[in-house]
């Protein structure tokens, strides 16, 4: 039943584009199975390297060279969504099996189908590995472990986030600001590139949260994608508690080993590889230079915390912890927002055109006057970072809670949350971000 449902819901989005989605599942369910049965190292290594260029060519054809040569203007042109979430696990199944971290491949091919069309995870992840999700599959579904409360209370935190606060922000003040930039004073574009940062956030972990909620439901754990990202005191933190599944994916199968490969060079090294590393998550993320743009900037960002990791424990010994830690959160949250202009924005020119107005003209005298405008933005915006770090102490207490709750009451608060975000921002108002990736 899930396998047809994922399949119907990928046909309604992609049409005929589910063939390539059948297509990789099939190639890769074949070649795992051969790299298992094979005995020579040669050969587990020609039938891995076929595997890559299967999924990589899919995957640039789709989300690469179809922006660069236009090949969605022609007619027929197959679209194909979540490409890159779907091909990421697909490569990390296979790398698993030629490594090892799978005893043995999957012998079922509509339960390796299922792995990849899996309906809440075919269109922005996580990237959940197949070492995980494939044993919960096997396993007879029982009702009664269903964690209905947690479900409710993910449910619940995904459409706050992503249809109260991330479409509040974004309607009402942030894309206005990105959209016409040298219209507004330089402490609007701050702000707002503050308000981003948050959009962002909402959106993602909102959309997480809701695919989490749906497959606790259907009895199946989703690893975590987010653990309270902006409290984090620099970028290494950050990326630990960002968008964790691909994080660990690109540490595990591309950061480690370009790392293992550069030992020699010692810690130059281990920065080569976090720079190739990050240039490649930033070029996943699209064709555009910016994109590229941006992902350097937080390669360059995460060296920086490699190379002075000496020089910040002298520091840590000369300040108390209390301003130690407030500084290192302000400078990260700063660099994170500052850095997400690129993101955001369209071209790295525009980008840096929004950079040299904040600091060229910020006008600092304005901002009393845009709290007076914008009362509700900024009340957001300084209470999801005061909630940040109060969430974080409470969370799983806060899961328990809504365990507990009986039914009829989960259902009442539901509905009321749904109804709540209906009156304030309207329940269709923007897609998911993630969804052009």
């Amino acid at each position: 039943m899930l396998l047809a449902a994922s399949l119907g819901f990928y046909y309604f989005l992609s049409g005929t584009g589910i063939f390539i989605l059948i297509l990789v599942a099939f190639s890769d369910f074949i070649i795992a199975k051969s790299i298992y049965k094979s005995k020579s190292e040669v050969n587990k290594r020609v039938f891995l390297i076929l595997s890559l260029v299967i999924d990589l060519g899919i995957l640039l054809t789709w989300n690469h060279f179809s922006d660069w040569f236009s090949f969605s203007d022609l007619k027929g042109w197959p679209r194909v969504v979540g490409v890159s979430f779907f091909i990421f696990r697909s490569i990390g199944y296979v790398l698993d099996v030629q490594r090892e971290m799978i005893d043995e491949p999957e012998h079922n091919f509509s339960e390796y189908l299922l792995f990849l069309s899996y309906f809440p995870l075919i269109l922005v992840g996580p990237i959940q590995p197949a070492r995980d999700f494939l044993p919960q599959i096997k396993k007879p579904f029982n009702a009664s472990n269903v964690k209905t409360g947690a479900a409710i209370f993910f449910l619940i935190s995904g459409i706050v986030k992503k249809y109260i606060l991330a479409n509040y922000l974004a309607i009402n003040f942030v894309n206005r600001v990105f959209d016409n930039s040298h219209l507004f004073t330089g402490i609007e574009n701050l702000m707002a590139t503050f308000g981003q940062a948050l959009v962002v956030y909402f959106d993602f972990s909102g959309y997480t949260d809701f695919i989490i909620g749906i497959s606790l439901l259907l009895g199946i754990d989703i690893v975590a994608n987010f653990n309270f990202p902006y409290v984090s005191q620099n970028i290494s933190e950050y990326w630990r508690r960002w968008h964790m599944s691909l994080s660990k994916w690109l540490n595990e199968y591309l950061y480690f080993p370009l790392a293992f490969s550069f030992r020699r060079l010692k810690q130059y090294g281990t920065v080569l590889a976090v720079m190739i590393t990050f240039i490649v998550s930033g070029f996943w993320h699209g064709t555009k230079l910016h994109y590229t743009f941006w992902g350097m900037l937080h390669g360059i960002a995460l060296s920086w915390d490699i190379l002075t990791v000496r020089l910040r424990d002298g520091l840590k010994k000369r300040i108390p912890n209390y301003p130690y830690h407030i500084m290192s959160f302000v400078l990260t949250f700063l660099f994170l927002a500052l850095s997400g202009i690129f993101f955001k924005a369209d071209s790295i020119q525009s980008g840096v055109a929004m950079l040299t107005h904040i600091f060229n003209k910020p006008e600092l005298h304005f901002f009393g006057k845009w709290m007076q405008n914008y009362p509700w933005v900024f009340a957001i915006i300084l209470g999801s970072f005061l909630l940040q770090f109060v969430l974080q102490i409470i969370y799983d207490d806060l899961i328990t809670w809504f365990e507990k709750l009986p039914a009829p009451l989960l259902s009442i608060l539901l509905v009321a949350t749904i109804f709540m975000a209906y009156q304030i921002t309207g329940m269709d108002s923007l897609p998911f971000i993630y969804l052009d990736f």
